[in-house]
């Protein structure tokens, strides 16, 4: 009898447990998956003359609730990556920039009905002496490839181009 009421309490105490697992929420709703579609190993051009810019790797991990990307620059000594997740909290994206340079920035915003648009909610460092607001635009394009367009604003209103990359699929 003994036994019995042990694994029956056994069974009372881990039940809860079980349940609570079972209704973890996860990232299966489609707002976690906005912004698969630039998932991919890629080359990167830019979109004013064509030349090489740097090559991407952007992974879905940990269960498909985060996007990691790792960015290497082509011609220059630059490398990063971002961690982009979203909030089911907030409802918003996130992104979280780091890369060889010591910068670490954090930009917020939401899919479009062309792809993802994020932006700093206050000014980052643009150069040892200059601050601005960071904002960027993910187009998926219908050819498979996808504009990345980086622009900065002084003042949150007005915005000026400071990049504009074509990302297409690595090949092979």
């Amino acid at each position: 009898m003994r036994f019995m009421l042990a694994a029956v309490a056994t069974f009372a105490i881990a039940a809860p447990a079980f349940a609570q697992q079972q209704q973890t929420p996860n990232c299966e709703a489609a707002e976690f998956h906005a912004f698969d579609f630039w998932v991919g190993e890629w080359d990167a051009f830019r979109a004013d003359n064509n030349a090489p810019a740097g090559r991407s790797t952007v992974t879905s991990e940990d269960a498909g609730c985060v996007i990691t990307e790792h960015w290497t620059s082509l011609g220059q000594p630059y490398s990063g990556r971002s961690l982009n997740i979203y909030d089911r909290g907030s409802q918003k994206w996130e992104q979280f920039w780091v890369d060889s340079m010591g910068n670490r920035v954090h930009f917020v915003g939401g899919p479009t009905p062309t792809g993802m648009q994020i932006t700093t909610a206050s000014p980052v460092a643009v150069s040892p002496t200059q601050q601005a607001y960071s904002r960027m635009t993910f187009i998926n394009n219908p050819d498979g490839t996808v504009l990345q367009h980086g622009e900065t604003s002084a003042d949150g209103q007005t915005w000026t181009t400071s990049y504009a990359f074509i990302y297409r699929r690595r090949a092979g």
